[in-house]
Order: structure tokens, then C-alpha cells, then sequence
């Protein structure tokens, strides 16, 4: 070898110096990792201190998670909390889409909005008009708005703030609200009660095009042009025209058109449903009749949101290791803008050796602004804490394997702990 770097001009010295920091880098990592006679057979991954520092860092994972979800600025767009700023935030990127104005918010039409809601969550119904004869526009005026055109949609029986906006934008008359270029600012009301016997969201989205316009005045005088004044005509020779409006005609006092009013709409019903096998996920298929805008597949205490195609089919898939709990039943139900609401009863799965494992946390989207970059707070949090705990399981597998007959029961016990913690803080979500 000496030979060689004498012949190619590399001093010794200088490769050894060169790979040194590899070579040392490779030797800790073997004594941090694999149990041998240096270590005593104890890898310092899992020794008491590297134990406790790994423990204070999920904590720190946690704290960390949760104060950029209490105090950094969330994303609408990425959100799915039904909340006044993302029902606005979405209705502004599907008016955006068709080249309209942006819509402000109003504090007077919110108070309207959220009125409603609450006077519908109180009575137990979903409508335009309440039981005791109020229309929107009641609600609006008693609120102080005083408008030039208004309107009015209703959404209830939702978890997300984007299926609300879809389902809005897929009904036509709510479209035409959402989509009216006269109309220049937006109220919103969120209610959460129960309902028909379970637990509802309610959702009012109030348009209005103020009384009181924006006047905006010219830079330049505008320039007058001066007419000679007609001679007069006496009445008997004066021609006859036909008048556009005469006196006797009744002037109507301009009055909001609601464009999103309570129609009679055909019956829901789920007419049937199936499920075939796609790997190891489940496809469920539904063929629903009527004005479905949802339709959900429930088991136990998840959902799967189906997906609308044509001929009034909807297909969702769902993991099939999560369909096969202990007496897991799977339920169709749609529902309609209008609040209808069907079920049917899809099928039921035996439970399996694979039935109490979830491969990931079942947590909500929560899209934050850190540092300028969308950072997926709960999505980042989960996969840390599976990354660590297949990291420690390997570790721990490799020293108990690798050496057999000689166990360190602390070691073994310690390290389960904390494995057992970092399971409990990504379960926790």
C-alpha cells in the first residue's frame, strides 16, 4: 500500500488524516448502536442519560407542536375547521375562479348570520324561513344592515370547512349566491348543538350589497354640454306617447331576491351499496338517487367521505385494517342540502389479527405560516414519533439479538418505557 501512494504521490499521512473523521464518526456510531465488549455490551442509545434527553426531546416535540398551533397564523386554505375566516377565505377563491371581486367581511352581517344559526340550532330546523314565520331578511335588518340586495345559504350536517364550499358550489342556487357579482360583502354564523337526534354543525353564509355605495370622485371637472331649450307646445298639440310608468301605476319598494329560497326537491334515498377488495384497502361504492351533496361511509367511530361520479354513484376507499375491528359495521348515509338525510346498512367485518393496529394517527389537517413556509403541524408531530419509535424498536431488537446471553434487564426495561411513551404522546395526536 505504501508502495502504491509513494507511486501515485499521496503521503500517507495525508489519507490517514483525510479518513480519519469517517473512521471515528463509524466507531461511535458502533458503540452507540451495537452492543460489543467496548460498550460492555450496553449501547449508549439506550444507556439511562441518552434515555432521559431522548425523553425530554418528545416532550419538547410536543410543547413545540402545540405552541405554533396556539400562536403561529393557520392557512385557510389548508384548514378544514369550519370557522368563519375559512368559509370566507374559501368563497373568495371560488369567486376568484370565475374573476369577481373578493367579498368583505361585515361585522353586522356576521351578527345576522350567526343569529340565525343560533336560531335554528335553538328550534331544531333547517330552513330559510324559521317556524315562527322569520325570513333572512329579518335577521338581517334586526341586525342593522341596511342592504340594496341580499341573500342567503344554509349548510348543516358537515365537518369540513371544503365540503362545505363544495357541496355550496355544486348546488346551483347556492352557486348563484356565491358567484353574484353584485354582491360586495359576506357574514358568516357557526353553530354546533345537537339535531335530529346527533351532533350537527350549522352554517349561515349571508350576502349583502350595502346601502350606502362608495362614491369615488373625478381627478377633472367632467365637462357639461349646453342645449337650446325646446319651445313650448300646447297640450292639444302636443304628439301622444305611450307612458313607461304612470301614476296610478303601484311602485314597489326595492326588496331583496333570494336566489338560494326552499324548493321542493325529490325524495333521498340510498338505493344500494358495495364493497369489493383493492389491495389492502376496501373500495366502497354507494348509488344514492336525489339531491345528495354527502355521502359517508361510518364504522365504529371513523368516516370515509365517498367521492361523486356519474349516474349518482359515489366511491370512497377505506384501509381494510381499520374496517376489521371487533363488531365493525359499516353504514351508508347521505345527506342533502335541504336536510334530508338516508342510511342504509352496507355490511359488517369480522375482527382479525391486524384489527387493533392503525399504521397512523388519525389527526386533522392543521397548516400553519412558520417562518413564510405551510408547515403540516400534526402531520410533522405523528411522523416524528413513528420515525423515534422505529428507530428505538430497532436498536433494542439489535440488543437483544445480537448478544443473547447477556441481557441487561434495565436496559431492556428503560428502553420499552420510553418506546411505550412515545407511543402514548403520537396516540395522543
Amino acid at each position: 500500500m505504501e508502495y502504491v501512494l509513494s507511486i501515485i504521490g499521496i503521503p500517507q499521512y495525508s489519507l490517514k488524516r483525510a479518513i480519519a473523521p469517517f473512521g471515528s464518526f463509524i466507531l461511535h456510531l458502533h458503540d452507540h448502536i451495537i452492543p460489543h465488549h467496548r460498550n460492555n455490551y450496553h449501547p449508549h442509545i439506550l444507556g439511562h442519560r441518552s434515555l432521559a434527553l431522548l425523553s425530554g426531546l418528545l416532550v419538547a416535540v410536543k410543547i413545540f407542536s402545540l405552541s405554533v398551533l396556539s400562536l403561529g397564523p393557520v392557512l385557510p386554505a389548508y384548514s378544514s375547521a369550519i370557522t368563519v375566516e375559512n368559509i370566507i377565505s374559501l368563497t373568495n377563491q371560488s369567486r376568484q375562479e370565475y374573476s369577481l371581486s373578493t367579498l368583505s367581511e361585515n361585522s353586522v352581517l356576521n351578527l345576522a348570520a350567526q343569529a340565525k344559526a343560533d336560531d335554528m340550532l335553538k328550534n331544531g330546523y333547517f330552513s330559510h324561513n324559521s317556524p315562527d314565520g322569520k325570513t333572512p331578511w329579518d335577521f338581517i335588518v334586526n341586525s342593522g344592515y341596511s342592504y340594496l340586495m341580499a341573500g342567503e345559504n344554509l349548510a348543516v350536517n358537515f365537518t369540513e370547512a371544503e365540503n362545505v364550499e363544495t357541496a355550496w358550489m355544486n348546488s346551483p342556487g347556492h352557486k348563484a349566491n356565491i358567484v353574484n357579482k353584485n354582491f360586495e360583502e359576506i357574514g358568516i354564523g357557526v353553530a354546533q348543538g345537537e339535531y335530529q337526534g346527533h351532533s350537527a354543525i350549522f352554517v349561515v353564509q349571508m350576502f349583502g350589497t350595502p346601502v350606502e355605495q362608495k362614491v369615488s370622485l373625478n381627478e377633472t371637472p367632467t365637462k357639461v354640454q349646453t342645449t337650446p331649450v325646446p319651445a313650448p307646445v300646447l297640450a292639444a298639440e302636443a304628439p301622444v306617447v305611450a307612458s313607461a310608468k304612470t301614476l296610478d301605476e303601484p311602485v314597489s319598494e326595492a326588496s331583496p331576491t333570494p336566489t338560494s329560497v326552499a324548493v321542493s326537491l325529490p325524495a333521498l334515498k340510498v338505493e344500494s351499496g358495495s364493497t369489493s377488495l383493492e389491495g389492502e384497502n376496501i373500495k366502497i361504492s354507494a348509488l344514492v338517487t336525489g339531491p345528495a351533496v354527502k355521502v359517508v361511509a361510518y364504522f365504529g367511530k371513523e368516516a370515509v367521505m365517498l367521492s361523486p361520479k356519474e349516474g349518482g354513484l359515489w366511491e370512497g376507499t377505506a384501509v381494510l385494517n381499520n374496517l376489521a375491528e371487533k363488531n365493525a359495521s359499516v353504514k351508508l348515509r347521505a345527506f342533502a342540502m335541504d336536510g334530508q338525510t338516508d342510511q342504509l346498512q352496507l355490511a359488517d367485518f369480522a375482527s382479525g389479527t391486524l384489527a387493533n393496529y392503525n399504521v397512523s394517527a388519525g389527526t386533522t389537517p392543521a397548516v400553519v405560516d412558520f417562518f413564510g413556509r405551510a408547515l403540516d403541524v400534526k402531520s410533522f408531530e405523528s411522523n416524528f414519533y413513528l420515525l423515534f419509535v422505529a428507530v428505538m424498536l430497532s436498536c433494542l431488537v439489535l440488543a437483544i439479538a445480537i448478544k443473547r446471553h447477556i441481557q441487561h434487564l434495565s436496559l431492556i426495561a428503560n428502553s420499552s418505557f420510553v418506546i411505550v411513551f412515545a407511543m402514548l404522546m403520537w396516540w395522543t395526536g
